[in-house]
């Protein structure tokens, strides 16, 4: 009651630091390590960003204190406490799993229980530290006060622990030789292996049966077969692609790490041709080298989200990423829907232009702009070039003329097409230029996805299965996610474009690639050419819930097995198979 300005001052500067610091220091310093494949921005560069808000959100703060009378200024002090310790409770203990936050809508009326939770706890917290201050004030910022010191103590241990990591970005594929390098084929064999992330299959098909246009592209894919029943292993990207390289499945069965490292470390398709004297080439999202830094490799280039923006720009881009990110951990659930902002986000909007949204698609497709423009034949080794790209992933973000649409557009099939047709078209621009130099012929080409692009897909029946049941008809997204597209060239194969019915699968595509290389080596699954047009195979598709801490858990969530005897368009093909939990199965009864 009768502290001097000056101290008043300084409890109000103290309380207000402890406030912001769960804002601005401790939330985004947590989110980044948990996260930090999806930044390209160091930590330190983005909290020197946050520096001028920082500070001026702890001046206006303690001057708020500063201009209140003496008598209302402990109060100030005691709201100001509890709120750094609801924060702290919103931002660690109430963190509700609302799946991957990639540009799907998320269903806010779904478990509306939470935001009553959150309100009832928040509105309880702030009336019981009003209330009762006189009684437990003085226990109330004590409290923030130990956990402001525990958040503190943490971050610096953790800095301790790792400072490197957190002051730069990886340098697998940082360096300037190795894109030249990727520019570079050889005039003795190529093999271009392009991931082209959430391209549905039925979509590719109905792009190339589009009349002008669509005939366009399907000439230029000279040589191709498309396997339309191609069907996948997984509905996200982390195991598709060890599938891929490798031919195996993952299913739970150990350590996601070990698989992992037993997979692309191991015996797969990349390192049984870099064994066989090919040069291997990777250009791949920087999100996604954690996964493919474990091969073998003679270049490696991690493909930017920033390709046409400056450095600053992306910072902030970067910067107002985690803030949002921030925002939504720390805001109780009712308020996270206006974080979300209808996938838009709140911070970035209030920066985007066509220089911030869907940075990702755009910059693939410069990528492979670039790299068309600057193709050369110099290398005397064959070289076998894995090129990873996002080009029909959400966000959706272009129109119909592969413009920047001036929004991020809802996951629906138009969109999704369009996306679609836009990056297509830069692929076949690339393999038009490796036709003018005569590298097309000799060149093995996979053009294939990891997963499809969770849109309906078309022809999909409406048949109960042998056991009674449509179990996709409620959730045709399961049937969407495991039509990824595979189209392959083999060297020296002309004429129009094919399409096969051959049931082929995801975990098909090293034993496929070893076959047309000739490499002295066995994978798991056939080659897709072997495979007669629709004979009767059965396929496994994994389902599981996924949010981000599935690149860094131990283990999966559960996940449901659903086996395929037939098309996968078929409803009445699927049934349901075992479940499989972290080392253990559950067995599906058999009717």
């Amino acid at each position: 009651m009768h502290d001097g300005r000056g101290l008043q001052t300084t409890k109000a500067i103290g309380l207000s630091t402890i406030v912001v610091a769960n804002i601005l220091l401790f939330t985004p310093f947590t989110l980044y390590v948990g996260n930090v494949d999806e930044f390209t921005t160091s930590i330190l560069s983005i909290l020197n960003i946050y520096l001028l808000p920082t500070v001026t959100l702890i001046a206006l703060f303690t001057l708020v204190g500063v201009l209140l009378a003496r008598t209302m200024f402990p109060r100030y002090l005691i709201i100001l406490a509890m709120t750094s310790i609801l924060l702290w409770i919103q931002g660690n203990l109430l963190v509700w799993e609302y799946g991957l936050l990639d540009g799907r809508s998320i269903d806010w009326a779904k478990e509306s229980w939470r935001g009553w939770l959150d309100l009832g706890i928040w509105g309880g917290g702030l009336i019981f530290a009003m209330v009762f201050s006189n009684r437990v004030g003085s226990l109330i910022i004590r409290t923030a006060v130990a956990i402001f010191a525990l958040q503190l103590s943490l971050t610096l241990f953790t800095v301790s622990q790792s400072s490197s990591a957190f002051s730069e970005k990886s340098q697998f594929g940082a360096a300037p030789a190795a894109l030249d390098k990727i520019y570079q084929f050889s005039s003795k064999g190529n093999v271009l292996h392009i991931i082209a992330d959430g391209f549905q299959s039925d979509i590719f098909e109905e792009i190339i049966n589009d009349s002008k246009d669509g005939k366009l592209l399907a000439n230029a894919l000279d040589g191709f077969v498309f396997f339309k029943e191609n069907m996948g292993a997984f509905p996200f990207t982390h195991m598709s692609i060890p599938a891929i390289l490798s031919g195996k499945v993952y299913q739970n069965q150990k350590p996601r790490e070990a698989f992992l490292n037993e997979t692309i470390g191991g015996k797969s398709i990349l390192n049984e041709a870099y064994a066989a004297g090919h040069e291997i080439d990777l250009a791949v999202p920087e999100d996604l080298a954690h996964l493919y830094k474990r091969s073998n490799y003679t270049n490696a280039y991690m493909v930017p989200t920033n390709k046409h923006v400056t450095d600053w720009e992306y910072d902030i881009r970067d910067a107002a990423k985690l803030f949002d990110l921030t925002l939504f951990r720390l805001s109780p659930h009712f308020l996270k829907k206006y974080v979300y902002n209808d996938q838009l986000w709140l911070i970035q909007l209030l920066l985007s232009d066509k220089k911030y949204m869907g940075l990702t698609f755009f910059s693939h497709t410069a990528f492979l702009r670039q790299l068309r423009d600057s193709i050369s034949v110099e290398r005397e080794a064959p070289v076998y070039k894995f090129i990873h790209l996002m080009l029909s992933h959400n966000p959706m973000v272009t129109n119909e003329n592969c413009e920047y649409a001036g929004r991020v557009l809802p996951t629906a099939r138009v969109a999704v097409k369009n996306q679609a047709r836009c990056g297509l078209a830069e692929v076949v621009s690339l393999l038009e230029k490796m036709k003018e130099l005569g590298i097309y012929d000799n060149t093995t080409i996979i053009l294939m996805a990891d997963h499809g692009a969770w849109v309906a897909p078309q022809g999909l029946t409406d048949r109960a299965g042998p056991d009674g049941i449509n179990i996709v008809k409620n959730n045709p997204e399961i049937v969407a996610l495991a039509l990824p597209l595979m189209a392959i060239k083999q060297p020296g194969a002309s004429g129009p474009l094919q399409t096969s019915l051959a049931f082929s699968w995801i975990p098909d595509t090293p034993a496929t690639i070893a076959s047309i290389m000739g490499l002295d080596t066995d994978f798991e699954g056939h080659s897709v050419f072997d495979l007669p047009a629709e004979q009767p195979r059965e396929r496994r598709h994994y389902s599981y819930t996924y949010n981000y801490s599935e690149w860094t858990a131990d283990y999966l969530a559960p996940m449901q097995e659903l086996i395929v005897n037939g098309s996968a368009l078929d409803s009445a093909a699927w049934r349901l198979g075992d479940q499989f939990y972290p080392k253990r199965v559950i067995k599906q009864r058999r009717k």
